[in-house]
């Protein structure tokens, strides 16, 4: 027998003997007193520890009470079971305020609905992208702040298909409707941000609508367009000069020599501008495919004095090309790759310089650490809405003038990454009617100074 009943039961016996002792003493009468009174002091006692019982239940982070008996194995019972649901309550909370502090911070846009697609909650970057706000919006039926009819028609439809009876004439289980329709639509609260919404189901008929921002993807996407469209763009008009010819040259009977060495020139002249755009292109690829930069010194200064000769060349004397020296700082990296960047800027500068225009180079030291070089014109100029797309691939401010000059327009697209892979960056600066600066910073871990880079051995150049 369980030890919770031996103490009712030995008093029972107790009193049952004192009883039967009075009993014989003053007769029946003095027996049921005796039986009457201990079981009224009982049931006295069993409801005092009863009001104590329920004064610590209504209380319970007061001490426990201190009896004994069965009371006291049954307040100690129940304050090691409040004890333990007290601990479980306080790690599920626990968990719950990280999963919301997690989902809180996602850069994804998270909003709870329930069945009728009221807000429950939400979290912070679905208030930046939805541009909902807690203190009016919880509570509110979605399609009412979204006024979007698409979006309002992509909900009816995604209602519509939770309801709707699936393969076989089986309803799905309510709640849990496999959404798979994506919407993409304009971020309401984030103008020129684009979003991709999703419909999650949650048990008890809840849901939640993620908000994916996908701008990034779809600017990526409409460059490969672009990219695309533009190689092939490229690529058409000097093929179709080729083509023409050589349809030309299959119906000449006795081609007249003077005629086939003029347009021998213009095939050749049209071959090399499709070997200069393929071989931009493959450096393009190469320079986005390999994340790897050797680090090797270089030596700037002499670097320079060879786009100087290389630049007074192209120029054929119709600039003053100079050169300013102002230190005498390595750096490191490939030689081969910032001898390409450089030979860029040096070679745009020369094509877009009007005859009798000055072109200066300069290799020096920056304010606050880091070194640049520079390439300075006194051309036309550049207005400042082109400046921020330049480095586009195919990207120019006059096309036909561009083609003029044999510029396949990823110049300065091999320059940015070229100096994205170095740390450094590209610094346009330009005046429309005075001319452009062309500004490549590298930062000072990049930099080998002087002293330093004197006592380095003269690195082999690469063949340009």
């Amino acid at each position: 027998m369980p030890a919770f009943w031996w103490r009712p039961l030995i008093f029972a016996l107790v009193l049952a003997l004192f009883a039967l002792v009075a009993g014989g003493i003053y007769g029946q009468t003095g027996a049921w007193i005796v039986a009457t009174l201990g079981l009224a002091l009982y049931l006295v006692s069993q409801l005092y520890q009863h009001s104590r019982l329920m004064a610590w239940l209504l209380k319970p982070d007061r001490p426990l009470p201190e009896t004994e008996g069965n009371w006291g194995e049954t307040f100690y019972r129940l304050d090691k079971l409040m004890r333990s649901h007290l601990d479980t309550e306080h790690r599920v909370t626990a968990e719950l305020d990280q999963m919301q502090e997690a989902t809180r911070l996602l850069p994804d846009g998270v909003v709870l609905l329930d069945s009728q697609n009221r807000i429950q909650w939400f979290n912070q970057a679905a208030q930046a992208m939805l541009g909902l706000r807690p203190e009016r919006d919880l509570g509110q039926f979605i399609s009412y702040l979204l006024r979007n009819s698409r979006f309002n028609e992509w909900l009816l439809g995604e209602a519509n298909h939770e309801s709707a009876p699936e393969a076989g004439n089986h309803k799905p289980a309510a709640g849990r409707a496999q959404y798979s329709q994506l919407l993409t639509l304009p971020a309401p609260g984030a103008q020129g941000r684009t979003l991709s919404l999703r419909m999650v189901p949650l048990a008890g008929e809840q849901k939640m609508l993620l908000a994916h921002d996908i701008t990034e993807i779809d600017r990526v996407e409409a460059m490969r367009r672009d990219f695309v469209a533009n190689v092939s763009h490229e690529l058409r008009t000097p093929i179709t000069v080729i083509v023409g010819f050589l349809e030309t040259f299959a119906d000449m009977e006795k081609p007249d020599p003077a005629q086939f060495k003029q347009h021998v020139a213009l095939l050749r002249e049209q071959s090399e501008r499709i070997r200069r755009l393929v071989d931009d292109l493959l450096t393009l690829a190469r320079l986005e495919s390999d994340s790897e930069v050797s680090d090797a010194p270089v030596d700037v200064p002499a670097l320079c004095r060879r786009l100087l000769d290389e630049a007074r060349s192209l120029s054929q004397g119709r600039h003053e090309i100079s050169l300013a020296l102002d230190s005498g700082a390595w750096l490191l990296g490939s030689e081969h790759e910032l001898y390409s960047a450089f030979t860029n800027l040096v070679s745009n500068a020369v094509r877009y310089t009007p005859e009798g225009g000055r072109i200066t180079l300069r290799w020096g030291e920056r304010e606050g650490g880091g070194a640049e070089f520079s390439v300075t014109d006194t051309g036309e100029g550049i207005e400042p809405q082109h400046i921020p797309r330049l480095t586009e691939r195919f990207y120019r401010v006059d096309r036909g003038r561009s083609r003029a000059t044999g510029g396949t327009g990823l110049g300065l697209a091999i320059v940015k990454h070229t100096l994205q892979r170095h740390q450094a960056r590209l610094r346009i600066d330009s005046t429309v009617g005075k001319g452009s600066t062309f500004t490549a910073c590298f930062p000072p871990e990049r930099v080998i100074p002087p002293l330093q880079a004197s006592a380095e051995p003269t690195p082999q150049s690469s063949a340009a």
